[in-house]
This record gives structure tokens, C-alpha cells and sequence, in this order.
């Protein structure tokens, strides 16, 4: 059959439409990958953005939850001013529920920190919504002691080419949170940690064993894996028997070594959570539970023994610490220094300072100090805010002073001496990281 040259015309047309179809098509496409790329441009520029101002605002937390939620704001404007309209600064209290009970863990409240102000009690739900091993609710800072914070923002991408086709513009949210300290979790930097303990006469019974059981509370909440522990007292100890005591020219203020087999065969459930969490076969576990009364206030030679020259922590933390790891001192005492003599509470000061000029950070935890006063007129509060690694209030006379954030504890109360002890030991850990918030929260 022969083809009549209409017919030619007729498919050079069907083509030309065909061809003007799929370069339409092409260009669509084309357009719309722009956008969408553009959209996802800003989408992570937008969690970089959100991200960096959590991450600033919670460095301020838990006790300073304006400024907290300032810094925030800031850093939002500093990378990106346009999201600031769609800006909604939260908080949150996130602690552990680490044994998976639906229920935030003793010791996280209010060490951690502390919602009940404004949610109430401590219920899993509500206020608290739990899951993955942790815990969380809503946090006011203005009467709460919050370490979280949430940033939800919004930010519109326009389009360049999708308006051809009715679509202007583009709108992604986002959430993250970040927060500050152990977040929910067992303190995860490696530490090597010194206990300084004060087993004075001063201390009654019950509150000696609170100090014990308060050492031991540490210990369940370590990993020793990657925290190693050791044990100093006042008064000093017997070498070859260090439940005994010696006086201060003679006896040991380290009983126990840098140690990391407390939890090596636990058979000791120490929280009453079901599960054995401690070894008692442990030397370190051992001796904290054979702890008893001894005489002598020396707050200065247990941390470093310039005057007897005796085994303390310093020695320990320095001789036998690991390489660049955290290394730390927690002391507690119940009164003013009594030895040795001249002014030992200058003494003390001075043996602290030469710790943590060697790079050592030291808590301390005053013990129904009251009203004592050192020798040379120094309060023992002021004496202690001072041996601590600064800088530190002496708040105790408004009541202030453990909410403080600072590496100073006053006149906890007997009952408060193992919430004192772990919110010293999460101290450790103080810097601020993004995490992950349950569902619903």
C-alpha cells in the first residue's frame, strides 16, 4: 500500500505532541526533585538547627531552666531566624526505669530530677509515660528540677517550580530533646571514683549505716565495666583488718584499692528489686559493710597525707587511675576538721586544692553540720563548698543548697544520704546529649 503524504504530516503532528508531552513530563520531574530537594535541604538544616539550640539549652540544666530555655531561643536565631515564629521550647523530666517495672527508678527522683510540683506523684501513668528503660513526663522549671528539654519547630520551603502545578510551598516539623546528666541510664563515661567516708564517733549508729548503705547505692548504680571504685575513711584504718581502726600516725585513710569486681558474682540484692546486684565477696563490698566508729576528724590527709604519709586517695587516683579517664572524690563528713594540728580545716582546703590541681574533682557532702564552726572561725559549710571543685554556693542556710547543681551537698537529712550519694555520682557525667523520648511524652 503506498502512504499519501497527508498521512506522513498526520504522524509528524502525533509525534510533536508526544514530544511536547514528555519534555513537559521531564520538566516536572525536574522540577519537582529540585523542590523536593530543596525541602530536604531545609528539613536537615532544620534538625541541625534544633538540635545545636537543645543542645545549648540544656547545658543549663536542671537549675536554671530560663536561661535554659533563653539559650535556646538564641541559638535558634543565630542559625536560622525564620523557624523562631514556629519555636516551642518544653521540658521534661527524663529519669530510669532500668529493671523495666514501669516505674521511674529510686534514687533518678529527685536526684536525676524531680516533677512532682507539678505533676505529682511518682505513677508511672500519668504523669509518667514509660518505655525502653526510661521515663519521662512533663517539667515545669519554674518548680520543677527538669534536665530535659524539648524543641518542636516548623519550617516552609517555596517552591520554584511546583507552583505550575498548584503546589507553592512545603511544610516539614520536627521534634528533638536533649538533656543533661545520666538521662535515665547508669552513668556511661568511665570514672575512677574514691569514697571518702566519715565513721567519726560524731555519726550515730543509724547514720553510719546510712552512709554505708548511701556507698553501696553508688556501687549498684555503676557498671564496672567502665567505673572503678575505691574506699577511704576517717579515721584511718588497720591495714590487715580494715574494719578496725589505727590512729592517724599509724593506720591507712585507703582501705580499698581502685576496684572493679563489686558486681563480679552478686549475691546481694541491695535495691530489693528481685535481682542480686552486689558481691559481697568483693573486697570493696566487704568493707563497706564492716565499716564502723572510729576517733579523729582529719578531712585533709584521707584525700592527700602530706603529714603522715600514709596510703590516700590522691596517691591511689594517680599511682593506679586509668589514662585519660574521669578521676573523682566524693567525701562526707558530719563536722568541722579536728586534725591534725594548726588549722585542719585549712589543711583540708589545702589537700583538696592540690587534688584538683591535679585535674581530680572532688563532691563533698556536709552531714548535719548545723551551725559548726571550724577553729579559726571558718563555717564547716564554707570549709566544705571550698574543698569541693568549684564553683560552689554555700546555699545552706536558704534551703537551696542540693538543688543547686553544684558539687556541694549541705545537711541532707539521714533518710537523704543515698539520694545525696548518686546525685554526686551522676554529677560525673554533666554534659548534655540528644536522646530519644518515649512515645507520647
Amino acid at each position: 500500500m503506498t502512504r499519501r503524504k497527508g498521512d506522513y504530516r498526520s504522524d509528524e503532528g502525533a509525534i510533536m505532541i508526544l514530544a511536547a508531552f514528555l519534555v513537559i513530563l521531564v520538566f516536572a520531574a525536574a522540577a519537582m526533585a529540585v523542590d523536593i530537594s530543596l525541602k530536604s535541604n531545609d528539613r536537615q538544616h532544620l534538625w541541625n538547627t534544633a538540635d545545636a539550640a537543645a543542645l545549648a539549652g540544656a547545658s543549663q540544666l536542671p537549675d536554671n531552666g530560663v536561661l535554659a530555655a533563653a539559650l535556646a531561643v538564641q541559638y535558634t536565631s543565630d542559625n536560622d531566624p525564620s523557624v523562631l515564629g514556629s519555636l516551642n521550647v518544653t521540658f521534661r523530666c527524663l529519669v530510669g526505669d532500668r529493671n523495666g517495672d514501669g516505674q521511674p527508678d529510686p534514687g533518678d527522683i529527685p536526684n536525676a530530677c524531680d516533677s512532682r510540683a507539678s505533676v505529682g506523684p511518682m505513677v508511672a501513668s500519668p504523669p509518667f509515660i514509660c518505655a525502653d528503660g526510661t521515663c519521662v513526663s512533663q517539667c515545669n522549671p519554674v518548680v520543677d528540677r527538669c534536665n530535659t528539654l524539648v524543641i518542636d519547630a516548623e519550617k516552609t520551603t517555596q517552591f520554584h517550580f511546583a507552583p505550575v502545578i498548584g503546589v507553592d510551598q512545603g511544610t516539614t516539623s520536627v521534634r528533638t530533646a536533649a538533656c543533661r546528666g545520666s538521662c535515665g541510664g547508669a552513668l556511661s563515661g568511665p570514672v575512677d571514683l574514691i569514697l571518702i567516708i566519715d565513721r567519726t564517733t560524731s555519726m550515730s549508729d543509724s547514720d553510719l549505716a546510712n552512709a554505708k548503705n548511701a556507698s553501696l547505692g553508688v556501687l549498684n548504680y555503676f557498671n564496672p565495666n567502665v567505673h572503678n571504685v575505691g574506699l577511704a575513711a576517717l579515721g584511718s584504718g588497720d591495714p590487715n583488718n580494715t574494719c578496725n581502726g589505727r590512729s592517724n600516725g599509724t593506720g591507712d585513710w585507703l582501705l580499698v584499692g581502685l576496684s572493679s569486681d563489686y558486681k563480679a558474682n552478686p549475691d546481694l540484692d541491695f535495691d530489693g528489686d528481685g535481682n542480686d546486684d552486689l558481691d559481697t565477696s568483693s573486697n570493696l563490698v566487704s568493707t563497706i559493710q564492716c565499716l564502723n566508729k572510729q576517733t579523729g576528724t582529719n578531712l585533709g590527709s584521707p584525700i592527700n597525707d602530706t603529714t603522715y604519709n600514709k596510703p590516700d586517695a590522691l596517691t591511689e587516683l594517680i599511682s593506679n587511675g586509668r589514662p585519660g579517664v574521669k578521676k573523682g572524690i566524693i567525701l562526707m563528713s558530719d563536722g568541722e576538721a579536728t586534725q591534725p594540728g594548726g588549722n585542719p580545716c585549712q589543711y583540708a582546703r589545702d589537700m583538696a586544692t592540690i587534688a584538683k590541681n591535679q585535674g581530680v574533682e572532688i563532691f563533698t557532702i556536709g552531714f548535719g553540720i548545723g551551725g559548726s564552726n571550724c577553729n579559726d572561725g571558718t563555717p564547716v559549710s564554707q570549709m566544705l563548698a571550698a574543698m569541693a571543685t568549684g564553683p560552689t554556693v554555700d546555699n545552706c542556710l536558704a534551703g537551696t543548697e542540693n538543688n543547686d547543681d553544684d558539687h556541694f551537698f549541705c545537711e541532707p537529712g539521714s533518710a537523704d544520704l543515698q539520694d545525696v550519694f548518686l546525685a554526686a555520682a551522676s554529677g560525673f557525667e554533666s554534659g548534655s546529649k540528644l536522646v530519644f523520648l518515649p512515645t507520647g511524652s
